[in-house]
């Protein structure tokens, strides 16, 4: 693996979207996020995977944002809470904002790693914040029916499972205020995830905005109860 310091990222990302197994886009923004970054082969980990929502495993096989990485010969560990057949090398955790440390140590995973990808129906926002780690590349599931200028999040829950309604997870701008006081940058959106490089990698800040890069998208019916979201 090979890293540069202060590379230069590709403006317009949306350009480089391409989907093989990822859940939209994210294979071909992955793809140009790290040739950017001039990693050849490096390491990942995932947290989600499973089948596309509503298709069942053998219909539609594993959706992973890193499984292309792998099939490019990265190592790697994907998890989840679902168990899957051993072949599928997907390890069984469900990952907590409480636990994903201990996890992490249980696995060997470096405190320095290239790509993490975080797709947990919920609690994404504050796995990130506790998360010790410092990867290169962070991507993160965001709740598009937020307003761009929201910046909430639902509390943090040990036991949150998701009901399929748009209570869940953060806007992108509290996403985008966590990643700067972690030092990362916004530099891509597609309306379900957000992509964040490490401040330090890379010079052209400038060429991304949380305004010019902001997606919005209703993809799930409104919350019945009506629950609040924490201001941050």
């Amino acid at each position: 693996m090979s890293v540069v310091e202060a590379a230069r990222l590709t403006p317009d990302l949306v350009r480089f979207g391409k989907k093989i197994h990822s859940q939209n886009d994210e294979d071909g923004i992955i793809e140009r996020i790290v040739s950017d970054l001039h990693i050849s082969t490096g390491y990942f980990v995932e947290f989600g995977v499973g089948p596309p929502w509503g298709h069942k495993l053998s219909e539609s096989g594993l959706e992973a944002n890193c499984r292309r990485l792998q099939e490019r010969g990265w190592q790697g560990l994907f998890m989840d809470a679902a168990e899957y057949a051993p072949e599928l090398g997907v390890v069984r955790e469900t990952i907590t904002p409480f636990n994903v440390n201990r996890i992490m140590r249980k696995h060997g995973v470096a405190e320095e790693f290239d790509v993490l990808s975080v797709d947990i129906d919920g609690q994404d926002f504050w796995v990130w914040m506790n998360l010790l780690a410092r990867p290169r590349l962070v991507i993160v599931e965001y709740n598009s029916s937020l307003a761009l200028e929201r910046s909430c999040v639902i509390p943090p829950l040990s036991d949150f499972v998701w009901d399929g309604t748009d209570w869940f997870g953060a806007s992108l701008g509290a996403l985008d205020k966590l990643a700067e006081s972690r030092f990362y940058k916004l530099v891509y959106a597609n309306g379900v995830n957000a992509f964040f490089v490490r401040s330090d990698l890379f010079s052209n800040h400038g060429d991304f905005s949380i305004e010019r890069l902001y997606v919005s998208r209703i993809i799930h019916p409104r919350d019945p109860r009506n629950r609040e979201f924490l201001a941050i």
